[in-house]
């Protein structure tokens, strides 16, 4: 874009000795560590994913309460998201945070249903909240894709 009219109609075309500004080859820089970065955090974020999951996995088998043990890393993961993601202020970024904000409800109103259930001393899994979580699984599911 470095084609200029002046006022007197004639054209100019500066394209070919064009060179990058340093500002305009630290910017690129900086924008290519910026996404360096996102990546190990985003992997960093999976790896969260994970734990949760891994941990959703053995609820079902096991009891309830053993998503509970999760809060920590769900913490984390909120913490990390906010941060990585600036709040999805940068529109490149809203997407993202926008399927992590997701991923996380689910996670918690998971966790919400967990609590209750212990509280009410109901250490086994009914059907009923299995399938409650099911689906709350599905959306953080569809939420991560």
């Amino acid at each position: 874009m470095c084609e200029e009219h002046c006022a007197c109609g004639h054209h100019h075309d500066h394209s070919h000795d064009h060179h990058h500004t340093p500002e305009e080859i630290a910017g690129l820089r900086r924008k290519k560590e910026q996404l360096s970065m996102l990546q190990d955090n985003m992997r960093e974020i999976q790896q969260l994913h994970d734990k949760i999951d891994t941990a959703l996995a053995r609820v079902e088998r096991e009891n309830v309460g053993f998503i509970l043990t999760q809060k920590k890393t769900l913490k984390e993961l909120k913490k990390l998201a906010d941060k990585v993601l600036g709040k999805g202020k940068e529109p490149i970024f809203a997407t993202l945070y926008a399927a992590e904000r997701d991923y996380i409800e689910n996670i918690e109103d998971i966790m919400h249903h967990a609590q209750i259930l212990k509280r009410a001393g109901q250490g086994s899994v009914t059907p009923e909240v299995v399938a409650n979580m099911e689906k709350s699984l599905k959306a953080a599911a569809e939420a991560a894709k």
